[in-house]
């Protein structure tokens, strides 16, 4: 009989756990987009901070990673769309990082029962920080996202990027779990529900001002989209080659009538070998010859050196009258998806063939080594300076997500950012969606405005303020035309990088460090 009771306790134990988890996955998804609905992120995390109360440490493991995984399976589910390896290894390696939170989580509470709950924004930040390195790196589902559709509340991030953004979401999470569980004394509760109050609406003010700052900019770029609406399982059939490359021509020359400086097609637009293709290469130059028009397109290229053949996903920049073709390498590539993580390692290499062979959606680029800029001279854009011209770089699709690789193009002198990407893998799944809306804090965080071309959608032009205009609708053709805001000014955060996530990461490790020397209390982890 008593075994019978405390098998039903057990399992109702676990049935709440379960629930706890699943909530907290569920809060995470409705707070990203393509939902509107930002405001859940401000309590998302209470499940998961009640599910780790009072934890044991091999509890607090368990919990955490059964929390990541369904924080990211609600959120990414759609990597499956693309690379079943690419969700397998999703689904093992990102939860040991909202498992590391739940450590720390519990140690911070347990050593400093009275005050650590002011560090735990600092950790879940640093934490998220730490995601952003290695070659496993997959910095989709930052906190700071689920606010790209509340401008201003994250104007500030031109000083302390989405991690800044992360901070402030998480700060109104524990805050407000507090609230509900954790002061008992009345005093308590109402100063902070006070600093709770003054916290949210604080960067309202900065943001409305933010505003009418960012109206002064007058100088532009015409540019033109095209987006082709290529089925992804059909456009790497070369029988399919002079069909896509006719409606490529065919939806450029309609955009023509606009008088663009530049026109965009899509990453892989052309999905061969386009400097070694002459029969299409001829075609392209009669075209952008004749019409005075810069022309940068996706394609894959490929290099030798000693024999060695490398391949990369590539950008290709063709201007009037000119033979050379000037490209960019992406730098970052899809763990899983275009490269095999750490695969120049053994056994990884061997894990790699082995993908490769068995035909599962594994590519294997090389990676770009350079910041590439591409430049509309005063001969290829009427509006451009006598002297050199306008400077863009092209973040290529995943690339967008990285804010410290697009603050390196900044730096390095571009005026505005081109995001070309082929998000048709993912269907009409929240990625399109949460991909267009992440370009939005790279527009904010370095104050340049973005033109943002995809093969099936989300095209859009994007301003310096994070503003969304003529986004074009899913899996339909589309021409967008839109004079692009340049600017040379720089941001606190392209100036000095992320000053503040490093920050963060300092404090945290010394308040761990710190939470450790101080012993082991009562409770202890059993």
């Amino acid at each position: 009989m008593w075994i019978q009771l405390i098998a039903k306790q057990v399992n109702g134990l676990m049935k709440k756990t379960l629930v706890l988890a699943v909530l907290t996955g569920i809060l995470f998804a409705l707070s990203f987009p393509p939902f509107s609905s930002g405001f859940i992120a401000y309590g998302a995390l209470i499940p998961f901070f009640y599910l780790l109360n009072n934890r044991s440490f091999k509890e607090t493991i368990r919990l955490g990673y059964l929390s990541g995984f369904f924080i990211h399976l609600t959120t990414l589910f759609w990597v499956g769309n693309v690379t079943m390896p690419g969700v397998a290894g999703m689904l093992l390696i990102l939860p040991l990082f909202t498992m590391l939170y739940g450590v720390l989580h519990r140690l911070v509470l347990l050593r400093l029962p009275r005050t650590g709950f002011v560090f735990l924004p600092f950790v879940w930040t640093a934490v998220e920080y730490l995601q952003s390195f290695g070659e496993t790196a997959f910095p989709w589902i930052y906190l700071g996202y689920t606010q790209t559709y509340y401008l201003p509340v994250i104007q500030f991030a031109e000083y302390t990027s989405v991690f800044g953004v992360t901070f402030w979401v998480f700060s109104l999470n524990i805050i407000l779990y507090h609230l509900l569980f954790g002061f008992s004394e009345k005093p308590n509760r109402k100063l902070w529900l006070i600093i709770w109050m003054v916290l949210f609406l604080l960067p309202f003010g900065f943001g409305l001002s933010t505003s009418a700052r960012l109206q002064n900019d007058s100088d532009s770029v015409r540019i033109a989209l095209i987006q082709g609406n290529i089925d992804p399982f059909e456009k790497w059939n070369s029988a399919n080659t002079e069909r896509q490359f006719v409606l490529y021509d065919s939806l450029t020359r309609e955009a023509l009538s606009s008088n663009p400086d530049l026109v965009i097609w899509p990453e892989t637009a052309m999905p061969f070998y386009l400097r070694y293709e002459y029969r299409y290469l001829r075609r392209i130059r009669q075209l952008i010859d004749t019409s005075d028009v810069v022309l940068l397109t996706g394609s894959i290229d490929l290099s030798s050196d000693e024999g060695e053949h490398r391949y990369y996903n590539a950008a290709l920049q063709l201007r009037p009258d000119e033979e050379k073709i000037n490209s960019y390498g992406k730098r970052k590539l899809v763990p899983f998806s275009e490269r095999v993580p750490y695969s120049d390692f053994f056994p990884i290499s061997s894990l790699r063939d082995w993908l490769m062979e068995t035909s599962l959606g594994v590519g294997d680029y090389s990676r770009g080594a350079e910041y590439t800029l591409f430049y509309l001279t005063s001969d290829s854009c009427a509006q451009a300076s006598a002297d050199s011209g306008f400077a863009f770089a092209v973040p290529i699709c995943y690339e967008s997500t990285f804010p410290e690789l697009v603050r390196q193009f900044v730096k390095r002198g571009a005026d505005f950012l081109v995001v070309i990407t082929n998000d048709a893998w993912f269907g009409r799944t929240s990625a399109p969606y949460q991909h267009q809306q992440i370009a939005v804090m790279r527009a904010i965080e370095t104050r340049r405005s973005i033109a943002r071309c995809a093969n099936t959608g989300i095209s859009c032009f994007i301003d310096p303020y994070g503003r969304v205009s003529q986004r074009s609708r899913l899996f339909r053709q589309a021409v967008l035309v839109g004079d692009v805001k340049v600017t040379q000014r720089q941001t606190f955060f392209v100036r000095h990088g992320n000053l503040f996530s490093q920050f963060t990461s300092l404090l945290s490790v010394l308040v761990v460090l710190f939470a450790i020397a101080k012993g082991t209390s009562k409770r202890g982890y059993r």
